[in-house]
């Protein structure tokens, strides 16, 4: 008789699945310097296009060893995004502490998981307006509220990334970077095709509109098919907090008077008002959110402000902070469990510095625009396959500027000599970008998403990169081929995709 042996699954730690990669990437660094691996780069500078060549750098140099030593403190200080989710999870914390954000959204535990999923995907739609801010604003938010409500918190921190990453090209209103692509694209465009294009922020209003519309029922669904079953119910058995309305009165009172100091700040025109807005800039929009708007820098401690200031006024009266230093305590204790999520970060900005010490990204992106310049691509074929290209390449390379920076002067003219729209050409990347960006390792928001599963991991459920992975590829796969039949059928039917805007030139 035969007895078949059961393999054991391997499954790699956090820790150790990113020594690979950076093992991976040293020896490809390595190898592929050495065989002399280079391509094209057409830059815009000063007007004109220059084109120069990328090469992959050695890591096993003297330069590459060096770089490891010397900016191993410097890269992780760097790493804004978990400075941000770090004040956002002190935010929410002393809400959920203090009782005020369970007796605020008490009404949401009536609502049915798949209600539920709906509205936080339909809620990090919209929020793509704050840009990359949103994910450190709604990842630990949504993890402190379904927490407080009896759900299963990792859930809802997924559930949530993935409502960014895969909406990222949607939403109800463009965001900042939709705004710098637009720039890059004006020039591209102008270059070579037509001279008279000028960018409009609102040219993809419709066709985002549309998307929301359809892909939030879409991916809500395929969540509670393919993401749920692997959660269980939230075994975090947490004490009920006191209720007040009296506190609840105040803390709304209070709240109120700082929401409308903070829009006052954010408002030009009026005797002290406008002072977090970057005034060198002509537009509103990028007065609000450009690269130097205290706005925008100062967002999560506004928030920060918003939030504790209510929370401990409530926490007081209703007496769920008791002693003197529970203002103290409330802030800390988000931070509890997050031993996990400093170790994620911290490995992560190494490997992704190592990465991007290579080079390996550059080539990769200047290569695939090479291959697509030199093939008499156009129509569908060319939708499809810039489409899928740019899905791979963000893997690798999840920044959205750097990427179009390098493809646009090539990409956005060649889009437009197959007849297609710049602002047509540009969505199809920001959604690409989008989903790239949902299953990408190098993507610092992925790794803060599972270093929140792990805070929230009541059950110690194993948490690793190639598990979460594995949950949420379905999704993205599944996603991934809608809007691409979405683009192809709008691009068809020849929908406008914006007002007075087509797909069409």
């Amino acid at each position: 008789m035969a007895f078949k042996k059961k393999r054991k699954k391997i499954a790699l730690g956090v820790a150790t699945t990113m020594l690979v990669i950076m093992i991976l990437t040293i020896i490809a660094s390595a190898v592929l310097s050495k065989l002399g691996f280079q391509a094209e780069k057409t830059v815009l500078t000063n007007g004109s296009l220059m084109v120069s060549f990328t090469s992959i750098k050695n890591f096993l140099s003297v330069d590459g060893i060096k770089y490891l030593f010397s900016n191993v403190v410097l890269n992780f200080r760097m790493l804004e995004p978990l400075a941000l989710v770090i004040i956002s999870i002190i935010s929410f914390g002393i809400l959920e502490t203090s009782g005020l954000l369970q007796i605020c959204f008490s009404p949401l535990k009536k609502l049915s998981n798949k209600t539920l999923t709906m509205l936080v995907l339909l809620i990090s739609f919209i929020a793509t307006l704050f840009g990359e801010y949103s994910f450190a604003i709604l990842l630990p938010f949504v993890g402190a509220l379904y927490n407080s409500i009896g759900k299963n918190a990792a859930l809802g921190v997924v559930t949530a990334f993935l409502g960014i990453t895969l909406g990222y090209g949607s939403g109800l209103i463009f965001n900042y970077d939709q705004v710098l692509l637009g720039g890059l694209t004006q020039v591209a465009a102008t270059m070579n095709v037509d001279k008279n294009y000028v960018f409009n922020n609102f040219s993809t209003s419709i066709i985002m509109t549309a998307s929301l519309l359809i892909f939030v029922p879409i991916i809500s669904l395929l969540i509670e098919n393919y993401v749920s079953p692997y959660f269980g119910k939230n075994s975090n058995i947490s004490n009920e907090k006191n209720v007040s309305k009296k506190g609840l009165f105040y803390s709304c009172l209070i709240f109120v008077v700082l929401l409308l100091f903070s829009v006052y700040m954010i408002v030009p025109g009026f005797p002290g008002s406008g002072l977090l807005l970057d005034m060198e800039q002509e537009t509103y929009f990028e007065q609000l959110f450009s690269a130097n708007s205290p706005f925008r820098e100062g967002i999560c401690l506004i928030i920060l402000i918003l939030l504790t200031i209510p929370s401990y006024i409530y926490g007081k009266i209703s007496k769920n902070l008791e002693t003197s230093t529970g203002v103290s305590d409330s802030l800390s204790i988000g931070l509890n469990d997050c031993g996990f999520l400093l170790m994620i970060t911290f490995l992560g900005s190494i490997m992704i510095s190592v990465f991007e010490w290579t080079g390996i990204g550059d080539f990769l992106v200047c290569k695939v625009v090479e291959i697509l310049s030199q093939f008499q691509l156009s129509g569908i074929l060319l939708i499809i396959i810039f489409f899928l290209l740019m899905v791979i390449v963000t893997i690798f390379v999840p920044s959205t500027l750097t990427k179009w920076s390098l493809i646009s002067p090539v990409i956005v003219p060649l889009f437009m000599r197959a007849n297609m729209t710049p602002d047509f050409t540009q969505f199809i990347f920001q959604v690409s970008d989008g989903i790239g960006k949902s299953i990408s390792v190098f993507f610092p928001y992925f790794l803060i998403m599972i270093g929140l599963m792990q805070k929230y991991n009541y059950d110690d459920t194993k948490i690793s990169i190639g598990g979460t992975l594995k949950r949420i590829l379905p999704v993205v796969l599944i996603t991934m081929a809608f809007w691409l039949l979405f683009i192809i059928i709008w691009y068809l039917a020849g929908f406008p995709v914006g007002i007075s805007e087509y797909t069409t030139l």
